[in-house]
């Protein structure tokens, strides 16, 4: 018999998990499952030192990583959350040619053949899905901010997230306006909701081991964003430092 052809260029979709089961519960079986039947497709999840059972929860999944669908991350030795080193870990920890940050409380939903779609047209495509409101407004708190699918050579080229930048705020948009500045063109897809499950500024914040709320971690971030473009430091984190992980449950390895 004639082996089924994949769906070209590879996706991996990107997430990561701070003591947030009780969101990835909601949205990672769905996800899972549009991922396995999208082919050519993987999730790279990182558990990024959380200690609400993420890891017993994730075993029902073995089948997954077996495959290869599911790739698994545990990060060990940095107790708080930081948004830009967590999400570079499980960009550095995919395969695909394409890259998207798909937060825990995000939903695939059915994007994945129109992005690819988008992809085959033109390969060097940045895409964001920050999405309207039900109403209608586009409104940053929504949870869909952080949808970014960018192709691995333009994830290379910028560096990644700015992880000299503060545990929260601002890490996306100064990805995207990066790309922008290094000429990478940049459109916006959004998805029908339910498209994330909504945050509180204080639960965005709570596990990342700083005093500072939300506002103030971005007031100083934009700053810091502001920064990289005047100074056309568009490429960051030459001096970042590798981190250690544990891959699928059976062996470490630096990223």
């Amino acid at each position: 018999m004639p082996t089924a052809q994949l769906p070209p260029g590879k996706i991996s979709y990107c997430t990561t998990c701070k003591n947030r089961l009780w969101q990835l519960a909601e949205t990672f079986p769905g996800n899972l499952q549009r991922v396995a039947e999208a082919g050519n497709s993987e999730i790279v999840l990182v558990n990024y030192h959380s200690d609400d059972e993420l890891d017993s929860w994730i075993r029902q999944f073995q089948p997954y990583i077996d495959s290869g669908i599911l790739r698994y991350l545990h990060q060990q030795t940095e107790p708080h959350f930081h948004a830009s080193k967590a999400k570079n870990l499980a960009h550095l920890a995919a395969t695909g040619r394409y890259l998207v940050n798909l937060d825990a409380d995000n939903y695939v939903g059915d994007t994945i053949p129109i992005w690819r779609t988008l992809w085959e047209e033109d390969p060097h495509l940045v895409i964001r899905g920050f999405s309207p409101n039900a109403d209608g407004r586009l409104d940053p708190g929504n949870g869909s901010y952080g949808r970014i699918g960018l192709p691995r050579a333009a994830f290379d080229k910028l560096g990644g997230y700015d992880e000299n930048l503060l545990p929260m705020g601002c890490q996306d948009s100064d990805l995207l306006d990066r790309a922008r500045a290094h000429g990478m063109r940049v459109v916006r897809v959004p998805q029908q909701v339910p498209f994330a499950i909504r945050n509180t500024d204080a639960e965005k914040v709570k596990y990342t081991g700083s005093p500072l709320s939300w506002h103030d971690m971005w007031q100083r971030n934009l700053r810091r964003a502001e920064e990289n473009l005047r100074l056309g430091r568009l490429t960051v984190n030459h001096d970042r430092t590798p981190v250690k992980v544990l891959f699928n449950f059976t062996w470490q390895r630096e990223l």
